[in-house]
């Protein structure tokens, strides 16, 4: 079964938990006349091993998160993977004996793909909430952007401008470093061609704001302009 890998963290962290499983699976298809000779219990241990730190961490982060959707979401992926962690051990303890059973062949089977799945649905329950965050930094941004329309002075404009910068720095950021995460080029490209109309725009937001504030001060013409032009900025 094919996965779409959305960001290299889970390509890096689920990619070798695929290859383990895939080896499982290889192990039952060169069975000899449909029994299965090898010991499965050493690379089932290894699967197992290799999920257990991620179930660890899936619960610290739904015990501290207030991310309600994160809490919701996270349980049933760990569960997922619980029981096919269980599955593939009993298989493997099963496909030991003497009479193998056709039930111990489908858990094998069941386990492995319940083991890729629950650890892509973890890791992707986990991205969501962290695209949430960055949702919500941004809207913050967009919000607060709006209060630049109540900019009367220069000591506004100043105001503004400290409020906005550092929070608009580490949106930035984050969205940047989100960029570089995506394994999709394309969407990446979109990423990068909206921080570079952020970078342009608030400069020119400012510039507006001081031009605006300048021609109200002095009470020139063209502030109808220089509104409008702020508002088209905004």
């Amino acid at each position: 079964m094919p996965y779409v890998f959305h960001t290299k963290t889970i390509q890096s962290i689920l990619d070798p938990v695929a290859q383990q499983v895939a080896q499982l699976i290889m192990l039952h298809e060169e069975a000899q006349e449909g029994r299965i000779v090898a010991d499965l219990l050493p690379p089932v241990s290894a699967v197992s091993a290799a999920v257990q730190n991620l179930i660890t961490i899936g619960k610290q982060t739904s015990e501290n998160s207030k991310d309600e959707l994160l809490k919701k979401d996270m349980p049933p992926a760990i569960m997922a993977i619980e029981n096919a962690t269980r599955l593939l051990s009993e298989a493997a303890e099963g496909l030991r004996q003497e009479t193998q059973s056709p039930d111990d062949k489908k858990k094998l089977l069941d386990g492995s793909r319940g083991i890729l799945q629950g650890v892509s649905q973890l890791l992707l329950v986990f991205d969501q909430s962290e695209v949430r965050k960055m949702v919500k930094m941004c809207e913050g941004i967009i919000e607060y952007i709006k209060v630049s329309e109540m900019v009367e002075s220069i000591e506004d404009v100043i105001t503004f401008t400290e409020n906005l910068a550092p929070n608009l720095t580490s949106m930035v950021k984050l969205v940047d470093t989100r960029r570089e995460e995506l394994t999709n080029a394309s969407h990446s490209a979109i990423l990068e061609d909206e921080l570079n109309q952020v970078r342009k725009g608030l400069p020119l937001l400012l510039s507006a704001l001081k031009t605006l504030v300048g021609l109200k001060k002095t009470k020139s013409e063209g502030i109808l302009d220089a509104q409008e032009n702020r508002d088209f900025i905004v």
